[in-house]
């Protein structure tokens, strides 16, 4: 009850809200701040307009970069919070004098979910992306099932593609995602009754199957 009355009191609240106004806040700054910048290379003379564009390109790449830095400790984050919830998981079997389960759900979900050694091998660009990918489909409560990683080709163009078909899928979809690589394409596996709704995005090269409960992405060439 003490913990109810204190997450419904009103310095509670102020305080949510006054984290969403410093957000917004800063962004508004940025957007200032660069379009002061701009402002100055449109108007200054030949030597101050290579200053300022000295500095909107110097704060354009920190603005990059703090985003970047963000994003990765997001990832972190919700890495931590699977370890955390698969060892709850282990913990409670063990306590209960269940070996066998534990021993199960640690093989069958526990590794399963965080890929020991999926990416070793793999571009930076690759192990970045398919991370961010994973933990994006972890904050909504989805898991992506990486198979045969070592047939990724590494080009550019079908990371691209990849993105894009997951980052329509996961949203929609409800449980775990199958992204299986052969050489020179994948195929994204998702079961239909678990999908909310169905893929509408277009994306040039990729095709959408639907057969036998299953809604299939596929890009590449045998």
């Amino acid at each position: 009850m003490i913990g109810a009355k204190c997450a419904s009191c009103p310095s509670m609240r102020v305080k949510g809200g006054s984290k969403g106004f410093i957000g917004v806040y800063g962004l508004a700054m940025r957007f200032m701040i660069l379009l002061a910048l701009g402002v100055g290379v449109y108007w200054s003379t030949h030597f101050w307009r290579i200053i300022f564009l000295v500095f909107f390109a110097l704060y354009l790449v920190i603005w990059v970069r703090l985003a970047s830095q963000a994003q990765a400790v997001e990832i972190i984050r919700r890495y931590r919070h699977r370890y955390a919830n698969h060892l709850q998981v282990i913990s409670g079997w063990l306590q209960l004098g269940q070996y066998e389960r534990a021993d199960k759900y640690l093989m069958d979900h526990a590794l399963a979910s965080v890929h020991p050694g999926i990416f070793r091998g793999l571009p930076l660009r690759w192990t970045y992306q398919m991370i961010a990918l994973d933990a994006y489909a972890e904050s909504l409560g989805n898991m992506i099932l990486w198979q045969s990683p070592e047939h990724i080709a590494g080009t550019y163009m079908m990371l691209w593609k990849l993105r894009a078909v997951l980052r329509c899928v996961i949203p929609l979809a409800k449980g775990t995602i199958v992204v299986r690589f052969e050489p020179g394409r994948f195929n994204v596996e998702v079961d239909e009754a678990g999908m909310k709704a169905l893929p509408r995005k277009h994306i040039k090269g990729v095709r959408w199957n639907r057969q036998q409960g299953m809604i299939t992405a596929s890009w590449g060439h045998r």
